[in-house]
């Protein structure tokens, strides 16, 4: 069965042409035509007066309430054991494009781009506790002094590059050909 949102909330809908529960039927009151028209106009009338709360309500109110509906999105997935920082990534760049494009033009802007910073934080937390989770390191604040070293050493070849020497191949780690380590 299918849910039809609203500012009033979500709403269960049937398809239309499938047949009423067999309970309806049983209990002797209308039949499958008469129960399906009628659905059909409450729900049409349900539909029109959403429709109509919906135009009354102050624009940028309504989209700031979808921009929070990506934070409760993204901190579901969060929120997740073991978190899903795939899934929760796409609403909280969404979240982030809203907010950064439409600035001060949405209803508590402020609000909104607190609770992205938030999101933002706890997603890099959990990425980070993630990484040290997978490296079994053993501190949870910050790493050991053999894995600080580790990045370094994996640079160096680049370092004795001249300063001048941008091209392509310094850019990738390939030594140029005035190196003088390949001589």
């Amino acid at each position: 069965m299918s849910t039809l949102w609203t500012p009033d909330g979500e709403h269960p809908v049937e398809p239309a042409g499938s047949p009423p529960p067999s309970q309806e039927n049983a209990a002797g009151g209308a039949g499958p035509d008469e129960l399906d028209e009628a659905q059909a106009r409450e729900m049409a009338q349900k539909m029109a007066e959403a429709q109509e709360a919906l135009a009354q309500a102050p624009v940028d109110q309504v989209v700031s309430n979808h921009v929070m509906g990506l934070f409760e999105l993204a901190a579901i997935h969060l929120r997740k054991q073991p978190p899903d920082l795939v899934s929760a990534r796409l609403p909280i760049d969404a979240m982030g494009l809203l907010i950064d494009n439409l600035g001060d033009r949405l209803f508590e802007a402020e609000t909104l781009t607190a609770a992205l910073n938030q999101l933002r934080m706890a997603y890099v937390e959990l990425a980070r506790a993630g990484a040290g989770d997978q490296d079994e390191t053993e501190g949870d604040e910050e790493p050991s002094g053999s894995e600080e070293a580790s990045p370094p050493e994996e640079s160096e070849p680049d370092e004795p590059v001249p300063a001048g020497d941008t091209g392509p191949e310094t850019a990738s780690g390939e030594p140029t050909g005035g190196d003088p380590e390949t001589s």
